[in-house]
C-alpha cells in the first residue's frame, strides 16, 4: 500500500527528497578549537612583533630628535598667558618719548665702530651746508638709451603713438668738467 493509496492522503505526493537529507553529526569541535589556537597564536605574535617594532622606534625617535630651542618650554610647565597690551596709550606715549628723546639727542650708534647720532636739528643743517653726494657724470654723453619706448606693452599689444625716438643724442660734453654751483642760501634774498 505504498503506492498510491498514501498518494490520495497526501494531496502534494510523497515530500521526501532522496537527494537531499539532515545533517547526522554534529559540529566538528576539534576542527573549531584548532582555528581558536591558530588565531590566538598569530594574535599573540603580532602583539610581540608591534611591542618590539615600538620600543626600536623609540629608541630611534631619541637618538634622532632635534636640538631643542631655548626658547621652547620645557615638559611639564605650563605655556604662560599672553603678554597683551594692558594700556595702549600708555605705551604709544612712552614710545613716543623714547623716539623723540632719541631724535633730539647725541648718542652712539656703535661705540666701536665710531658711529654715533647727532640731533635731527643739526643734522638738517648740516646737510643743507654740505649738500647730497652726486653720482660722477658719465663719461661718454652717447652712453645709455636715447630711444623711446617701442610702444608694445608686456602683452604683447602695440600702443598707440609708439613711435621709436627720431632725435638724435645730445652732443659730447666740453673736456673741462663743470664746477657745481654753489647752494643758495636758506631765507632767500642777495647779498
Amino acid at each position: 500500500m505504498k503506492g498510491g493509496t498514501e498518494m490520495s492522503s497526501q494531496p502534494h505526493g510523497n515530500l521526501e527528497n532522496p537527494d537531499t537529507s539532515h545533517e547526522h553529526s554534529d559540529i566538528n569541535v576539534r576542527a573549531i578549537l584548532w582555528f581558536v589556537v591558530v588565531l590566538a597564536v598569530i594574535v599573540l605574535m603580532t602583539d610581540v612583533a608591534m611591542l618590539g617594532l615600538f620600543k626600536v622606534l623609540a629608541r630611534y625617535e631619541v637618538k634622532n630628535d632635534p636640538a631643542v630651542s631655548p626658547l621652547a618650554i620645557p615638559a611639564g610647565r605650563p605655556m604662560p598667558p599672553p603678554g597683551l597690551q594692558i594700556t595702549p596709550w600708555v605705551d604709544l606715549k612712552q614710545f613716543r618719548a623714547e623716539a623723540d628723546l632719541y631724535l633730539h639727542s647725541y648718542g652712539w650708534v656703535d661705540e666701536k665702530a665710531g658711529i654715533a647720532r647727532i640731533p635731527i636739528e643739526k643734522a638738517k643743517a648740516l646737510l643743507l651746508q654740505r649738500g647730497l653726494p652726486v653720482r660722477p657724470e658719465l663719461a661718454d654723453a652717447s652712453e645709455g638709451t636715447h630711444v623711446a619706448a617701442t610702444g608694445e606693452s608686456s602683452g604683447g599689444r602695440t600702443l598707440p603713438a609708439g613711435m621709436a625716438d627720431k632725435s638724435t643724442p645730445p652732443a659730447p660734453a666740453s673736456a673741462a668738467p663743470a664746477t657745481p654751483a654753489a647752494p643758495a642760501k636758506p631765507g632767500g634774498g642777495g647779498q
